[in-house]
């Protein structure tokens, strides 16, 4: 091959029409002419056309760029019919060129046909309409993909060692346990998979082939969960891009160093893991053992994994006549998700790192099942002309059209960018709602309140983008408020904190009997207030959360109140005899403190007429309890000096009206949120 002449330019590969064509890399093998490392020797490539419909087969390459240094790499390209040709230079990251080497070198001497963002798409900053054009039809470019490679970085730390565990115990557990066919069916398949790995059913022969591969696997897992953790610690997981590129295509494999595993190996491997825990450590955790144990409860995979499994039911079901392609998909675990689902995820559950702050939302757009439906909405990628604070505000607007009131609880503050109150900016680290998003994760299952009925949400479009208008009622005004309620985890420490909230709740309550307003059915259920109003009227279910019952969490609530009091009137070491065995009959309402701990950072409130609820902690006297038309739940917004226009201020919860009592839609008047 001919010597380097000039600096490669995209003028030379056009894109026809970049909503239809793409650019596809052909890698060389190294020239044996050229003496040397065949690893190390220069890349060459050629650059082609084709349309997105009928492509040439490839392989798309997901990896991260990593950061800018002053190395300087090189690709050479080769006019694509004419390999002889003089080539032209396309710089590269230090990270694509150690990636291309190790492809190159597992390509065994064979051209290797790539789709690589960093070198198909323009990188020049006039080429934002082509770049736009190419991320809205990049879910297209990674389903179509032959095979999708993900790039996790060179053999370094044990990493050969943990991919060959991942592929010798993950497809041992594909061929023994089948985990794919219980997390593609429903809910009960799920629960009959834990009957098997806690062993409740020792005669089946199902949970005897189970079992005698729980006790191969956990000691082959165990030397290499350090390794893991530091696999899962690699910059690719942390990549807000990497959740498209990993969900849309059926092959998908990991590639670290020369080796080369099926995706879902480590996904099987880590959930096998989860239930060999006291196999692998059947007594006291070293400190070391507690680190890595704590890694794995909740790594970044974990989220991945489940994203792309929904996606990828989704599709098959489409693929399978079962749902049609723009059809919303009905709940359970082939339902795929949509972007409100999306956000939530990976907002709540991890870090996901991306250097354009828009990309949080245009990489998930392509993974969502309502993305057709978004798009029509207004929300399409545009990077030429729109700011992040404008992508935000498309995005919140769109998934309120598509009738998804509810996202306005993910709006949370401070902010760190300018935005109307009603607009969530999906900052890492939000907080989930606590009755939202439990671990009600398998589908879309039905909400657990019901406070605007069976309404249907009702938007009223504006002019100025900024301002969206919501039918709802307004069920009454925050007359007073209480201390704000912030504590997470119960201690001896903050006791006093704990004993003060539920007291504080009671004297509410008690100045809402008072008067003496016809807000409940029975004087009975005015009652149940002082120990629903505290925790929401949740409570701990095997499956997460679900709505309190009365005997159960009326029982808890007073164990709770008790054992507070008790701590408040002597620490443990002055109880005599009696108060210590009384504490050890009060320990169940332990499972109050931990649903107190799930409604940390909202403010108790009584209104006009003597509702009793708890608002976000801005919540002030004044301020209106109001539920949106076809919204689970209230909310609390504050007026405005003009009429009809109202700042939004969070979600909330008011005893006495969350399963439609209060609803009225001849009452129903629009909110103007600003």
């Amino acid at each position: 091959m001919s010597s380097m002449t000039s600096d490669f330019t995209y003028q030379n590969v056009p894109l026809p029409n970049p909503s239809y064509y793409i650019r596809l890399l052909h890698l060389h093998p190294p020239s044996p002419l050229v003496p040397g490392d065949a690893f190390s020797s220069p890349l060459h490539c050629s650059i082609s056309v084709c349309p997105i419909d009928q492509p040439t087969p490839y392989h798309a390459i997901s990896y991260t760029w990593g950061p800018p240094n002053n190395e300087r790499h090189y690709l050479q390209v080769h006019h694509h019919n004419n390999p002889d040709s003089p080539s032209q230079q396309l710089p590269i990251t230090t990270s694509l060129d150690t990636a291309l080497r190790h492809l190159r070198q597992l390509a065994s001497g064979k051209v290797a046909t790539l789709w690589i963002d960093q070198i198909c798409i323009s990188q020049a900053e006039n080429a934002w309409d082509e770049k736009s054009k190419q991320v809205g039809i990049m879910h297209r470019i990674y389903s179509s993909a032959e095979q999708v490679r993900v790039w996790l970085g060179p053999a370094e730390n044990g990493s050969n060692e943990v991919m060959e565990m991942w592929e010798e115990v993950g497809r041992k557990c594909e061929q023994e346990v089948n985990l794919a066919s219980y997390f593609s069916s429903n809910l009960s398949a799920i629960h009959t998979l834990i009957d098997h790995v806690n062993n409740r059913t020792p005669d089946d022969p199902v949970t005897q082939r189970i079992q005698r591969y729980m006790d191969w696997a956990a000691p082959r897992m165990k030397p290499y969960l350090k390794g893991m953790t530091v696999m899962f610690s690699r910059p690719w997981f942390r990549r807000v891009w990497v959740i498209q590129e990993f969900a849309l295509a059926a092959n998908t494999v990991f590639v670290c160093g020369l080796k080369v595993i099926q995706a879902q190996y480590p996904a099987w491997v880590l959930n096998m893991y989860s239930h060999c825990r006291s196999r692998i450590w059947p007594g006291d955790l070293t400190e070391e053992d507690f680190e890595v144990s704590d890694k794995l409860w909740n790594p970044a995979f974990d989220t991945l994994f489940t994203i792309r499994k929904r996606r990828q039911d989704h599709d098959n079901a489409v693929k399978r006549g079962l749902l049609g392609k723009n059809e919303s998909p009905p709940p359970g675990p082939g339902a795929g998700d949509y972007l409100f689902d999306l956000l939530v995820k990976t907002s709540s559950d991890q870090r996901m790192e991306a250097t354009d702050l828009r990309d949080r939302i245009y990489a998930l757009l392509g993974v969502a099942v309502d993305r057709e439906k978004l798009e029509r909405l207004g929300l399409k990628p545009n990077y030429q002309r729109r700011k992040f604070e404008e992508v935000l505000l498309a995005t919140a607007r769109a998934i309120i059209l598509r009738g998804e009131v509810q996202i306005l609880s993910f709006s949370q503050f401070p902010k760190q960018h300018t935005l109307p109150s009603w607009v969530p900016e999906w900052r890492p680290g939000l907080a989930t709602p606590y009755f939202h998003y439990s671990n009600r994760s398998l589908g879309r299952l039905p909400p657990m309140f019901t406070a605007s009925g069976s309404s249907k949400p009702a938007v009223i479009q504006m002019d100025n983008p900024a301002i969206i208008g919501l039918r709802g009622c307004r069920i009454d005004i925050v007359e007073d408020t209480s201390d704000p309620w912030t504590q997470t985890e119960w201690d001896i420490s903050n006791n006093s904190s704990y004993l003060t909230f539920l007291r504080q709740v009671q004297a509410l309550c008690d100045r809402s009997a008072v008067k003496e307003q016809n807000i409940y059915p029975s004087e009975p259920r005015r009652t149940e207030a002082f120990w629903r109003v505290p925790v929401a009227d949740c409570e701990i279910s095997p499956n997460g959360l679900a709505r309190a019952t009365t005997a159960q969490s009326a029982e808890m609530y007073a164990y709770c109140l008790e054992s507070c009091e008790l701590f408040e009137s002597a620490s443990p070491s002055q109880w005599d005899s009696k108060t210590a065995a009384r504490h050890e009959e009060l320990r169940p309402g332990s499972v109050y403190f931990t649903c107190l701990g799930r409604t940390a950072n909202k403010r108790p409130f009584l209104t006009e007429r003597g509702h009793v609820g708890l608002g976000p902690l801005s919540t002030r006297a004044g301020d209106i309890v109001v539920i949106f038309s076809g919204a689970p739940i209230v909310y609390l917004v504050r007026p405005t000096a003009r009429e009809g226009h109202f700042e939004f201020l969070g979600d909330g919860y008011c005893d006495g009206v969350m399963d439609g009592e209060a609803w009225d839609e001849t009452k129903a008047e629009t909110f103007f949120l600003v």
